[in-house]
């Protein structure tokens, strides 16, 4: 879109959640993630106290304010009584551990010398005991990207939360076999300039993760937090994001969103008592409100002096003002949504009603106005968030945390939380650091250099090998007189090839009988592809049918092809050739024939 992020005083920073591959962090309980049927249920309600500082949390004041009543589900062989929060934590797990310490080395960092345990409050149900467990690792370390160093000023090690498995308007059903995961926390500084820097320190930094071998792989395993602010907008955390592709839309819009936001800023507000409107909607057609009035629901307004049009403004691309404040009012009050002004007449709402809401609101050219439907205090209520945001908005751009969407957009989930919400952990025994024993490991982009430098193989198959790195080696040890890189394409670049032409899935337990053929140059390189797919058709292999054909059968049929169609070009007889003796000859072997016989 054109966006000057310097001049626009753009400022990013992450925050990187990964799962590492041990047990869980607090127990001996395994890191599986389930999602079959349940072995039992829970019921719980979480209070928001006051903290160590002696303050209530306002994010956690937040979550309270909700009302709503938790539901765990478990399992005896994957979930215990530390997860319940019925048990003490055990000691911290050694192994996750030793993963932080390796990780934060990578990361160049100084390790903390002693690890303790804090508690960070967290009502939102995610967590039984209302509460996260973290301990800090590591500080000041950093990155290079073509854009310069980032920092990487804290590195954490903390239990992952329960999975979300359904929600409803007054309880959150959420699964505790994720609950307890060990999750390696890594916080960079504001030092991202740009979207596609943000996508670069984000994929350096999964790189680094990734080279341990050590960390969950797969969707879920890895979310990314962003941190951004600009120079007339206010720090905001965008919780969730899963897919690297979306960081750059997703810091654009957020920096779009806060420049339209700042617009609003100081704007005077004027906004008239809640007015009972039920009246002028007796008799609508709107299939919307008749629903918002069944069981003596009424139809509530207010009216705000000079904003016409700005409700109905676009903050970013699928995201407008209405839609921030229909957000805000459904997590509040949970409505199902408002209308204003600036969108009507529509959703059966007619011309004729919108002039009588207008008249009844004593609304003047240039204010507006919005409606929200239910029962009488819900509805009320609702539209009390709405004028608590507008005010809000009018003293600039909120700090606090919202949730990612997949569309790039993002949606309010609660305000930011402050210092209030830390104090330590006294159930788990600090630990002093032993770094001594920690072996580092080699860095991805470190062997795919060494992967072109010793056999000549392309960054990006290089990149493709990683992923069967271990297979790759035994295979290229295994058969010496194929080529590596031939080894390699066959490994990652072969089934994906065959994939998109055949949609087929390729078994690579077949490949290694393939190979041995191969390597004992008894079929050709050529007919390693069409043998892989009649594997995959479950066809039966007759490979005496690709057996390498001696020089002179290949120079005979050769001749055979010239003196049957004289006078053809020699791409021709080339096309005719590799048909009649595919999988039996080289297209080398044959392109040389050729040239010796049309010479």
């Amino acid at each position: 879109m054109g966006l000057d992020y310097v001049k626009i005083g753009m400022k990013a920073g992450l925050e990187i959640h990964q799962q590492l591959d041990t047990k869980k962090l607090f127990c001996n309980c395994p890191s599986l993630i389930r999602d079959d049927t349940p072995d039992f249920s829970i019921k719980r309600r979480l209070r928001a106290i006051a903290g160590e500082t002696g303050e209530i949390d306002v994010a956690a004041k937040h979550e309270f304010e909700k009302g709503k009543e938790f539901v765990y589900e478990g399992y005896y062989d994957t979930t215990c009584l530390v997860e319940l929060d019925e048990e003490p934590p055990h000691s911290i797990n050694k192994e996750s551990l030793n993963i932080a310490y390796e990780i934060a080395l990578m990361l160049k960092s100084n390790i903390v010398d002693e690890v303790q345990v804090m508690r960070k409050t967290v009502v939102d149900g995610s967590n039984t005991a209302g509460f996260q467990r973290t301990a800090l690792i590591a500080l000041d370390g950093h990155i290079q990207t073509e854009l310069g160093k980032i920092g990487i000023p804290t590195i954490c090690l903390e239990e992952d939360a329960c999975k979300i498995a359904k929600r409803t308007k007054d309880a959150d059903i959420y699964n505790l076999s994720r609950l307890g995961i060990p999750l390696i926390e890594i916080a960079t500084s504001p030092d991202i300039k740009t979207p596609q820097q943000g996508k670069e320190v984000a994929e350096k930094i999964g790189m680094i993760l990734r080279s341990t071998k050590k960390v969950k792989r797969g969707l879920g395993t890895i979310r990314q937090d962003v941190n951004i602010s600009i120079k007339d907008g206010a720090r905001v955390e965008i919780k969730g994001a899963q897919d690297l592709k979306l960081i750059p839309k997703m810091m654009e819009y957020e920096t779009l969103r806060q420049l339209n936001l700042s617009e609003i800023k100081g704007k005077k507000l004027e906004i008239s008592k809640i007015i009972d409107i039920s009246e002028i909607f007796k008799k609508t057609s709107s299939h919307i409100i008749k629903k918002a009035t069944e069981n003596n629901g009424k139809i509530l307004a207010i009216k705000i002096n000079g904003f016409k049009g700005l409700i109905g403004k676009e903050l970013c691309p699928g995201k407008r003002l209405g839609t921030e404040l229909s957000d805000y009012a459904k997590l509040k009050a949970k409505v199902s949504g408002l209308f204003h002004s600036d969108e009507l007449p529509n959703y059966g709402i007619t011309k004729n009603e919108v002039e009588r809401l207008n008249k009844k609101l004593a609304c003047k050219e240039n204010d507006a106005f919005i409606l929200i439907g239910d029962n009488y205090k819900i509805a009320e209520k609702a539209l009390k968030s709405v004028v608590e945001r507008l005010k809000i908005f009018s003293k600039g751009v909120p700090k606090e945390v919202r949730k990612a969407n997949a569309d790039g957009t993002t949606t309010f989930m609660r305000p930011m939380p402050g210092a209030a919400r830390m104090y330590p952990e006294t159930d788990v025994k600090t630990i002093k650091t032993k770094i001594d024993n920690i072996k580092i490991s080699e860095l991805i982009t470190d062997k795919i250099k060494r992967l072109n430098k010793e056999y000549g193989i392309n960054q990006d198959v290089g990149k493709q090998v990683m992923s069967k790195e271990k297979i790759f080696y035994s295979l290229v040890k295994k058969y010496p007189n194929i080529k590596p890189m031939f080894i390699a394409e066959a490994l990652v670049v072969m089934p994906k090839d065959i994939k998109k032409r055949h949609n087929i899935d390729i078994d690579l337990k077949y490949l290694d009988e393939v190979l041995d053929k191969l390597n004992k140059s008894l079929i050709t390189h050529d007919s390693v592809s069409e043998i892989m797919v009649d594997i995959a058709k479950d066809k039966k292999i007759d490979y005496k049918k690709y057996e390498i054909s001696n020089k002179t059968d290949i120079e005979s049929e050769i001749k055979k092809i010239i003196e049957e169609k004289p006078d053809l070009s020699f791409n021709a007889y080339m096309g005719l050739a590799m048909s009649k003796l595919k999988g039996k000859a080289s297209g080398k072997e044959i392109a040389e024939i050729l040239k010796k016989l049309k010479s």
